[in-house]
Protein backbone atom coordinates (compact mmCIF):
# COMPACT_ATOMS: atom_id res chain seq x y z
CA UNK A 1 0.00 0.00 0.00
CA UNK A 2 1.40 3.84 -1.04
CA UNK A 3 0.17 6.87 -0.05
CA UNK A 4 0.11 9.42 -2.37
CA UNK A 5 -0.83 13.20 -2.97
CA UNK A 6 -2.93 14.99 -5.21
CA UNK A 7 -2.90 18.91 -5.84
CA UNK A 8 -5.20 20.89 -8.44
CA UNK A 9 -7.46 24.38 -9.05
CA UNK A 10 -10.91 23.35 -8.96
CA UNK A 11 -13.16 25.07 -11.72
CA UNK A 12 -14.22 27.30 -9.21
CA UNK A 13 -10.58 28.60 -8.23
CA UNK A 14 -10.41 26.75 -4.92
CA UNK A 15 -7.18 24.66 -4.59
CA UNK A 16 -7.63 20.97 -3.60
CA UNK A 17 -5.50 18.53 -2.04
CA UNK A 18 -6.74 14.63 -1.63
CA UNK A 19 -5.05 12.29 0.53
CA UNK A 20 -5.35 9.00 -0.75
CA UNK A 21 -4.05 4.74 -1.26
CA UNK A 22 -2.93 2.60 -3.87
CA UNK A 23 -2.71 -0.93 -3.73
CA UNK A 24 -3.11 -2.36 -7.15
CA UNK A 25 -1.57 -1.59 -10.28
CA UNK A 26 -2.92 0.26 -11.98
CA UNK A 27 -5.36 1.39 -9.12
CA UNK A 28 -8.49 1.84 -9.86
CA UNK A 29 -10.29 5.03 -10.68
CA UNK A 30 -11.98 7.03 -7.75
CA UNK A 31 -13.82 10.96 -8.06
CA UNK A 32 -12.86 13.45 -5.88
CA UNK A 33 -15.54 16.14 -5.44
CA UNK A 34 -14.40 19.72 -3.88
CA UNK A 35 -15.40 20.63 -0.93
CA UNK A 36 -16.28 24.43 -2.39
CA UNK A 37 -18.40 23.30 -5.56
CA UNK A 38 -18.54 19.90 -5.28
CA UNK A 39 -17.41 19.44 -8.83
CA UNK A 40 -16.03 15.99 -9.13
CA UNK A 41 -12.51 15.17 -10.61
CA UNK A 42 -11.59 11.21 -11.72
CA UNK A 43 -8.37 10.24 -9.89
CA UNK A 44 -6.45 7.38 -10.30
CA UNK A 45 -6.01 5.90 -6.29
CA UNK A 46 -7.99 2.50 -4.78
CA UNK A 47 -8.97 4.63 -1.61
CA UNK A 48 -9.46 8.31 -0.54
CA UNK A 49 -8.42 9.10 2.53
CA UNK A 50 -9.34 12.44 2.24
CA UNK A 51 -10.41 15.85 0.45
CA UNK A 52 -9.68 19.26 1.72
CA UNK A 53 -9.06 22.64 0.47
CA UNK A 54 -5.44 23.18 -0.21
CA UNK A 55 -3.92 26.15 2.13
CA UNK A 56 -0.28 25.49 1.46
CA UNK A 57 -0.81 28.62 -1.04
CA UNK A 58 -0.10 31.27 1.44
CA UNK A 59 3.43 31.99 0.02
CA UNK A 60 5.06 35.53 -0.10
CA UNK A 61 4.15 36.00 -4.06
CA UNK A 62 0.15 34.70 -4.06
CA UNK A 63 -1.65 37.06 -5.65
CA UNK A 64 1.53 38.28 -8.06
CA UNK A 65 0.07 40.72 -10.51
CA UNK A 66 2.72 39.79 -13.56
CA UNK A 67 1.50 35.95 -12.81
CA UNK A 68 -2.05 36.83 -13.49
CA UNK A 69 -1.55 39.00 -16.32
CA UNK A 70 0.56 36.51 -18.28
CA UNK A 71 -1.48 33.53 -17.25
CA UNK A 72 -4.43 35.59 -18.53
CA UNK A 73 -2.31 36.53 -21.83
CA UNK A 74 -1.58 32.70 -22.25
CA UNK A 75 -5.59 31.79 -21.95
CA UNK A 76 -6.21 34.35 -24.61
CA UNK A 77 -3.01 32.94 -26.81
CA UNK A 78 -4.32 29.82 -25.99
CA UNK A 79 -7.80 30.46 -27.03
CA UNK A 80 -7.11 32.07 -30.35
CA UNK A 81 -4.91 29.21 -31.33
CA UNK A 82 -7.44 26.92 -30.28
CA UNK A 83 -10.38 29.19 -32.58
CA UNK A 84 -7.81 29.08 -35.39
CA UNK A 85 -7.21 25.43 -35.55
CA UNK A 86 -10.78 24.52 -35.01
CA UNK A 87 -11.64 27.17 -38.30
CA UNK A 88 -8.38 25.69 -40.16
CA UNK A 89 -10.02 22.07 -40.00
CA UNK A 90 -13.47 22.70 -40.67
CA UNK A 91 -12.79 25.06 -43.83
CA UNK A 92 -9.83 23.07 -45.22
CA UNK A 93 -11.80 20.90 -48.06
CA UNK A 94 -13.53 23.65 -48.80
CA UNK A 95 -11.58 26.88 -49.37
CA UNK A 96 -9.29 27.36 -52.17
CA UNK A 97 -5.34 27.19 -51.91
CA UNK A 98 -4.55 31.15 -51.32
CA UNK A 99 -7.52 31.35 -48.85
CA UNK A 100 -6.23 28.00 -47.26
CA UNK A 101 -3.02 29.45 -46.76
CA UNK A 102 -4.34 32.88 -45.43
CA UNK A 103 -6.14 30.86 -42.43
CA UNK A 104 -3.12 28.49 -41.79
CA UNK A 105 -1.03 31.61 -41.77
CA UNK A 106 -3.22 32.85 -38.86
CA UNK A 107 -3.20 29.25 -37.24
CA UNK A 108 0.86 29.39 -37.26
CA UNK A 109 1.19 33.16 -36.12
CA UNK A 110 -1.34 32.03 -32.77
CA UNK A 111 0.64 29.00 -32.43
CA UNK A 112 3.56 31.19 -32.11
CA UNK A 113 2.23 33.60 -29.56
CA UNK A 114 0.75 31.07 -27.32
CA UNK A 115 4.54 29.54 -27.52
CA UNK A 116 5.81 33.03 -26.71
CA UNK A 117 3.49 33.29 -23.81
CA UNK A 118 3.94 29.80 -22.07
CA UNK A 119 7.56 30.48 -21.95
CA UNK A 120 7.30 34.28 -20.56
CA UNK A 121 4.99 32.48 -18.34
CA UNK A 122 7.83 29.61 -17.15
CA UNK A 123 10.41 32.49 -16.95
CA UNK A 124 8.53 34.66 -14.33
CA UNK A 125 7.51 31.33 -12.61
CA UNK A 126 11.03 30.43 -11.92
CA UNK A 127 12.34 33.52 -11.51
CA UNK A 128 9.81 34.64 -9.29
CA UNK A 129 8.76 31.67 -7.49
CA UNK A 130 5.52 32.12 -7.78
Amino acid sequence: MASMVALWRCKCGTRIKVIAEIDSSPPATQMASCPQCHETRPISVDRIITVMKDSSDVSPAAGCEEKERLLAAQKKALDNYSRGAKELAEAVAMLAHTEFEFVAKRVRTARQALLETNQQLEEHIARHGC
